[in-house]
């Protein structure tokens, strides 16, 4: 579709997910062309069985091999493809604004790199796109439609956010959930510091409803490593709060506490066949989008 102007969807970012395409895995419901099964059956492009002919069934989808082989008749049935309704779910909370030491806002950037190039791989399946975005409450709440027009206000809208304020994830995912569709896809972007009771009450909702979710975890390098030297401060970009340490004597054990909290986390997404990715600022939005989908291929 060309730039189009859009910081977060460049003509270089096209060219690298010409290759990649996202097929949900679970059963969708819909009655629009995509690239996904349904699970109802129809006369469409791909053969799902034979059925024993009922009276008033059009012969025209009689099984003629399997009547001269045994001299009964059956119908030929065919999975349909439908539209899969999707969904970019994105935590633009004060904790995502984390900057690097030139000050630009990469996390949060990052993050939106990510939601752009998964809304355009969603509008080239012609699939139904949306777009959730919170940090306390629900700040923007999209109803999926397909088509370049939603796609470019899409674009728009992630241009406009700036990333402030405190974090709720479970209550706000709780929101979504409770007003997504049965059997959609939830792609939630966050750095998931804040896992509750209420989150995982979230989580488990979407899975009642079938829905299948990808959790990206976006980290700024400095948060992974914790890299710091010497008596350094440290300021809570939701709260503003200010704390002055020695890097050093804390490193271990904050790394072995985010370790823990993250193998929480994945266990969780595990036990609700949900997949939960960690991915670092560092790596090119590209590059990272290409590792998980050939990961995925491997999987399903």
């Amino acid at each position: 579709m060309g730039n189009a102007g859009f910081t977060y969807l460049p003509a270089s970012a096209l060219e690298s997910l010409k290759g990649i395409e996202l097929v949900a895995r679970s059963l969708v419901e819909g009655a629009l062309l995509g690239l996904h099964r349904s699970p109802y059956h129809g006369f469409s492009s791909e053969f799902a069985g034979d059925r024993k002919y009922a009276p008033g069934d059009s012969i025209r989808y009689l099984d003629w091999k399997a009547l001269a082989r045994s001299g009964k008749y059956f119908i030929k049935e065919f999975e349909e493809e439908s539209n899969l309704a999707s969904y970019v779910i994105l935590d633009s909370s004060g904790s995502m604004a984390m900057a690097d030491p030139a000050g630009h806002t990469v996390k949060f950037n990052y993050a939106c790199y990510l939601a752009a190039a998964f809304c355009y791989l969603m509008y080239r399946q012609h699939d139904a796109s949306g777009l959730f975005v919170y940090s306390d409450e629900v700040t923007c709440a999209s109803e999926a439609r397909a088509g370049r027009a939603n796609l470019t206000a899409l674009l728009g809208r992630l241009e406009t956010l700036v990333p402030a304020g405190p974090t709720r994830n479970g209550g706000c995912l709780k929101k979504i959930a409770g007003q997504m569709p049965r059997r959609s896809l939830a792609v939630v972007f966050s750095d998931f510091f804040t896992v509750d009771a209420e989150f995982e009450a979230a989580l488990r909702l979407l899975r009642f409803k079938q829905c299948e979710v990808i959790l990206f975890q976006v980290l700024n390098e400095a948060e992974l490593e914790f890299p710091y030297r010497g008596r350094v401060e440290l300021r809570d970009l939701e709260s503003g709060q200010r704390l002055e340490l020695e890097a050093e004597p804390i490193r271990a054990s904050y790394l072995k506490r985010l370790g823990e909290h993250n193998r929480r986390l994945g266990k969780l997404c595990d036990s609700l066949h949900f997949m939960f990715e960690t991915l670092s600022t560092s790596t090119p939005f590209e590059r990272a989008l290409a590792a998980y989908f050939a990961k995925r291929e491997k999987l399903f």
